[in-house]
Parts: C-alpha cells; sequence; structure tokens
C-alpha cells in the first residue's frame, strides 16, 4: 500500500472512529440545547456498558459537560455556616484522572435567598464551553460570572457579580411561599456574545462580551429572573431569538444585530414557591413549558410576532426535569417517564419510576433516562406503543438526581445532587453484572373470562358488589349492602348520594381482606359522578381504612384528579409513597373506573380504556390488617367526598384490558 493510501485510510478510519463515538456536550443541555444528541446508545451490543470510575465533587446541582475528552464539572465544599468554596474540575473522561482544579470563595446558598434552604445548596449552573476559543464559562450561586482559559489550567481571565454590579433584588413573591434560589441558569454562546438571565431592573438578559466581559446589550423586559436552566435559541420570522421563562412569563425576545433584547411575544407563566424550573423545549416556532404546584399543566405556545398562542394543555407536567421533544413526541420525567405526542399533547404512554430525574434522546431512537439513582434505556422508536425498557444501570448515586444525564462521544455520565458522578463507556461492553434488569412481572391470568349479559358480567373472586339499591347485589347466593351515616342518602336513581356523611359496607370487611391478602391481587370498579373539581384531602370516595392516616386502600379525588394509595410492605401503612395519580375528573361527569393491581403491576381503565400502566407500586398485601370498607369518607369522619356512587364491584383478582372493556359496555348498557 502507498504512503498516500496509508494516510487516506487513516483519515477515514480517525473520522469514523470520531463519528461513531459522536460529538460534545459543552453546555447545559448539549450542543444543540435541547437533550438531543446525534450519537447512538450502543445498544444492543455495548449494554450494559463498561464501568470508567465514580467520584464526588462536592455539592450542587451543577450538571457535567464533555468536550474533547475531557469533562467539566462544578462542586462546593466547606462549612454552609461558615463559608467554603466552589471548584471547577477538569478531568480526563476516560479514567477519572483530574488535570487541573481551580477553585474560589464562594457561599452555599446566594445572599438573598429564601426559602427550601435544605433542598439545595452549591452551583446549580452548569459550565458553559466555548469551543472557538477554548474559554469555559461559570456561574456560581451567588451570581459569580466567571471565564477562564482551560489551556492555562482553568487560569482567571476576568469576572463579575451581578448582586455587586446590578444590586439585583430579591425574587418576589409569586404565590405558596417566597423563594430565590439564586443562579442556576447557564451561559447560552452567541458568536461574540454570552448571555445570561441576569434578573436586574435594567434588564432581566442581558448579553456581555466573551472576550471582557463587557456588557453590550440589555433585554427591554425587566421582570423578575427565574430559576431555570437558562435560555433556548430559536428562530422567529427568521429572526435569531432566545425563549426564556422568567419569575413570571414566558419570554420570546430577539438577540440578531440592531434588535437585541426587543421583546416579541410573552404570556404569563407563574408558578407557586418560585418554581419555574424546567427549561422551556423548542419545537420551531413552538416552546413548551411545564410546570407543578398552581400550573401542574405542560402547555404548546406557537410564537409569532406580537402573539403567544397556546396549542394544547396536558395534563402531565413535570415538577424540575426539562422536556425533550425528539421526531414528533415529547418526553418528561417526573416519577415516570411520559412520552406525549408533540402536536397534540394527547398521552402516548408512561412507565419506569424515576422520582425526579432528567432524560436525553439519542440519534437511534433511544432515550435515556436518569432517577432514583439508575440509568434505564428505553425504546423511543415511532412504533413503541408502551413503555419498553431495554436496559438498566444501577449508578450507586443515592442523593436526588437532579443534574441533567449527560452523553457525548460514547461516555455516559450521571450525577446527584450531593456532587457523586458515575461514568460508564458505551462503545464497550461491561460485565453482566452491572447492569440491573428491569424485574419481570408475576404471571397473572388476565385471559378474558366467560361474561354473563347482565353486569357485573362476572363474579369471580368477587368480594363486593354494589349496582344501586334498586338491583339484586348479590355474589353466589351471598348478598352485599350499604347503610348510610349521617346525611347519606340513597338517591331517586338508586345511587349512593355522598357528601355530608359516607355509606358503610355491611359484612364485607374480613371476606375483602382475606381474599387480597391470600390472592395478592385487587381490582376495584366504580360509576363515580364529581360533584365538583374543588375536592382535596384527597377526599375518599372508596376507601379500606381505619382512619384518615392508616390504611389498606383509599380511592379518592384530589381536586381534578383520582388518585389511589395502596398499602404494602413499600408505601408505608398511609400507602402514600407514592400517593398514584390515576385520571383526570370532571365535574357532574359520570366515569366508569377500573383500577387493578398485582405485585409489580398497577392498571387504570376509564370508560373501558387504558389510562395508566405503571410499575411505581410493589409489594403484596401482607401488612394489611382489619379494617373498614366504606364509600364517600373516612371512618372518623374527615375526609368527606361529594358525589354519586354506584357500578361498584371489588374483586380478589386481575382484570385485564379485555374484560375492562366489556364491563364498560355492561355498566353503561341504557337497559340496565
Amino acid at each position: 500500500m502507498s504512503k498516500l493510501n496509508i494516510f487516506i485510510a487513516v483519515v477515514v478510519f480517525t473520522a469514523f472512529s470520531l463519528a461513531a463515538r459522536g460529538g460534545d456536550w459543552p453546555c447545559w443541555r448539549g450542543a444543540d440545547h435541547n437533550g438531543v444528541i446525534t450519537e447512538s446508545s450502543g445498544w444492543p451490543a455495548n449494554w450494559p456498558p463498561a464501568k470508567l470510575w465514580n467520584r464526588s465533587f462536592g455539592y450542587g446541582c451543577s450538571s457535567p459537560i464533555i468536550v474533547e475528552g475531557k469533562l467539566y464539572v462544578m462542586g462546593w465544599r466547606g462549612d454552609k455556616r461558615r463559608g467554603g468554596a466552589d471548584t471547577l474540575y477538569c478531568i480526563q473522561v476516560a479514567t477519572g484522572k483530574e488535570l487541573w482544579k481551580q477553585s474560589y470563595p464562594c457561599r452555599y446558598q446566594g445572599r438573598v435567598s429564601t426559602g427550601d434552604e435544605r433542598a439545595y445548596g452549591g452551583p446549580s449552573s452548569t459550565p458553559t464551553f466555548d469551543k472557538s476559543t477554548g474559554f469555559i464559562y461559570t456561574i456560581s450561586i451567588d451570581g459569580d460570572l466567571m471565564c477562564r482559559d482551560t489551556a492555562k489550567g482553568g487560569k482567571l481571565l476576568w469576572k463579575l457579580n451581578f448582586y455587586d454590579k446590578y444590586k439585583v433584588p430579591r425574587r418576589p413573591h409569586v404565590g405558596g411561599g417566597r423563594r430565590d434560589y439564586g443562579y442556576p441558569g447557564s451561559v447560552l454562546i452567541r458568536g461574540k456574545t454570552l448571555l445570561v438571565e441576569v434578573g436586574a431592573t435594567s434588564g432581566t438578559v442581558m448579553g456581555f462580551d466573551k472576550m471582557t466581559g463587557r456588557q453590550v446589550w440589555a433585554s427591554e423586559y425587566t421582570g423578575a429572573g427565574g430559576h431555570s436552566g437558562g435560555l433556548v435559541p430559536m428562530t422567529i420570522d427568521r429572526a435569531d431569538c432566545i425563549a426564556v421563562l422568567t419569575l413570571g412569563e414566558l419570554v420570546v425576545m430577539r438577540i440578531d444585530q440592531g434588535f437585541e433584547g426587543k421583546t416579541v411575544a410573552k404570556t404569563k407563566w407563574r408558578t407557586e414557591f418560585g418554581c419555574n424550573i424546567s427549561t422551556p423545549a423548542v419545537m420551531g416556532d413552538r416552546v413548551l413549558v411545564t410546570s407543578a404546584y398552581n400550573n401542574k399543566a405542560s402547555v404548546m405556545f406557537k410564537v409569532s410576532r406580537g402573539r403567544m398562542r397556546p396549542v394544547w394543555r396536558s395534563k402531565y407536567y413535570s415538577t424540575n426535569g426539562s422536556p425533550v421533544i425528539h421526531r414528533g413526541r415529547v418526553y418528561i420525567v417526573r416519577g415516570s417517564l411520559y412520552c406525549l405526542d408533540a402536536a397534540s399533547g394527547k398521552l402516548l404512554w408512561r412507565g419506569g419510576s424515576f422520582g425526579d430525574g432528567s432524560c436525553l434522546a439519542t440519534a437511534d431512537d433511544k432515550i435515556v433516562a436518569f432517577g432514583k439513582g439508575s440509568v434505564r434505556l428505553v425504546d423511543a422508536s415511532q412504533t413503541a406503543g408502551q413503555y419498553r425498557e431495554l436496559a438498566r444501570i444501577n449508578c450507586g448515586l443515592r442523593a436526588i438526581c437532579y443534574p441533567q444525564i449527560t452523553l457525548a462521544g460514547g461516555i455516559l455520565c450521571a450525577k446527584d445532587r450531593n456532587g457523586a458522578i458515575a461514568c460508564f463507556d458505551t462503545t464497550k461492553r461491561g460485565s453482566e453484572t452491572s447492569v440491573v434488569k428491569p424485574p419481570p412481572l408475576p404471571a397473572v391470568n388476565v385471559k378474558m373470562p366467560k361474561m354473563s349479559d347482565d353486569w357485573p358480567g362476572n363474579t369471580d373472586a368477587g368480594v363486593f358488589v354494589w349496582s344501586t339499591a334498586k338491583a339484586k347485589n348479590m355474589i353466589g347466593d351471598k348478598a352485599s349492602s350499604v347503610k348510610p351515616r349521617d346525611e347519606a342518602r340513597i338517591g331517586d336513581d338508586g345511587a349512593m348520594v355522598l357528601g355530608r356523611g359516607a355509606m358503610l359496607a355491611n359484612n364485607a370487611d374480613d371476606a375483602l381482606l382475606k381474599a387480597c391478602k391470600a390472592s395478592g391481587q385487587l381490582s376495584i370498579e366504580a360509576i363515580l359522578t364529581p360533584g365538583d373539581t374543588k375536592q382535596s384531602g384527597p377526599a375518599r370516595i372508596i376507601s379500606f381504612s381505619q382512619d384518615a392516616y392508616k390504611r389498606n386502600f383509599t380511592l379518592a379525588q384530589e381536586r381534578s384528579q383520582l388518585v389511589l394509595r395502596l398499602r404494602t410492605p413499600r408505601t408505608g401503612l398511609n400507602g402514600s409513597k407514592p400517593e398514584m395519580t390515576l385520571c383526570r375528573l370532571t365535574a357532574a361527569k359520570p366515569h366508569h373506573v377500573i383500577v387493578t393491581y398485582s405485585p409489580g403491576k398497577l392498571s387504570c381503565y376509564l370508560n373501558g380504556k387504558s389510562v395508566l400502566q405503571s410499575d411505581r407500586v410493589g409489594g403484596d398485601f401482607s401488612n394489611w390488617s382489619a379494617m373498614h370498607l366504606l364509600f364517600g369518607d373516612e371512618w372518623d369522619g374527615q375526609r368527606r367526598w361529594s358525589g354519586k356512587l354506584q357500578g361498584v364491584a371489588i374483586h380478589s383478582r386481575v382484570i385485564g384490558a379485555q374484560e375492562a372493556a366489556a364491563r364498560y359496555k355492561l355498566a353503561t348498557d341504557p337497559a340496565r
């Protein structure tokens, strides 16, 4: 082979190798600021991936970045009351070797911080790397913006402090409790300019010369800064813009030359406790925002000059993690991983158990989701009609997983709030012992049973059935009945009318307890009509409980949501860890609901259709104890529910999808 051919072969091989390993992750949410990467997950050949190293870098929700084989991360160490220091580390990502570090004195929390002091501390901003200069930009929780030269061991080039320079005030009260979390937002680089959400009265967003730190412009919008991760670039009518979720509004502003900081459009988005945390996600001229508390929603807005119009609203939302939009689908982590249709907001599927975590999308249509100390690889292909977990890695991280999961150049990096990091190589297969496979669901017979022509259709393993007061409520030769307490009554149509009282099941407690403990399975069916969607507590609809704090199960209403508390050895005496949100309720409208459980699998069917499949609840009923079956309140009268109830059937077995649809048809038959 000639020297020329050898040279060409080496170049081609090198290019191929670099392409195979993918690019960099130089800033918050990756190179394209959206949590979507252009490299493969490495599935299936390299899963489980080889573990490289793990190490702790100090407190902080700051996420790591990876550039040209180096990992940069920030952390805080010191005495929370007396003071300490932030440190920026440069690590050889393949080995975990420390190349250099730079520290500076810094508070554990910002100087005007207030609220949730135990929930966070240390740097929350993610470093931003500028590949054109080799400079790295960081923001401390106390508002220190710094520029360092990575080629010179992180030498400080310039710095400024937002509180000192702009007298930034404490963020105002926006509902709930007053909160100010300091500076969690990251730098966005555009050309020669650094864009930062400063939150000053002279401009919410400011542009700074990246070489000197000199301010070059300030936005005309001057509202208080938010607590989200950063600014998101987008284009509106061919003009370069950014979307920013401030403390009280979603704002889109121009950043093109001559129009820097001009407001394009804005809309109110205010979350209690100052928790506009999740970074917006952009899809063309549309912006998606999500938050919890008073909002509990995700909303997609279409942006044009002077207008921001809502396109859809979904009840599925995130408290902390930022949404990812990938190939027409939206992915959100909050407890479960949710997949929504990006065009309509419709839920396509949900699954897994992540707590407060994050996710990213890969070029080979996989979602890498992170939470509760583990990383899970999930199928995100267009044919995926349900949550399909492909593999799971135990990272050994114990603290809450607020920092963003990172994947670049084949290196998968997970970090928790306390600063512990675990790194894996997705180009090399590791030991099988390093992967935790999803636990298999127990074998449960959910075949369609033989059904009669009248509701309930089938009473196999039935322990209670109550259609209306006018019906023969029988399981074999045993009748089911209820008796009113206080002002509960039977309506003209025979339904239970509940509000200022309860209905107590007669002679059902012992049979229900014995049957469910023996089978480890439960199904609850009912037609319920809420009086309104303001009820909370949650208000008890059907409860097998002792009082407001001890139960075997409770089906209840929390405002517009139907929720379930189910007691197992894993979920506590109250069955609220977790409390499961099942579906949305509408006032004065009847809802046919079936909730069914076997260890490791919870399902909910609304009007004959599946609305929830979850593995978040685990365990059997071995810790169930003698309690009372009642409707519309607790035994001690503390959690009243207002509405109508009929068509109640409780079984100590699982009801499958086909039977759920059949029971819905029988329950709503007009001839009934």
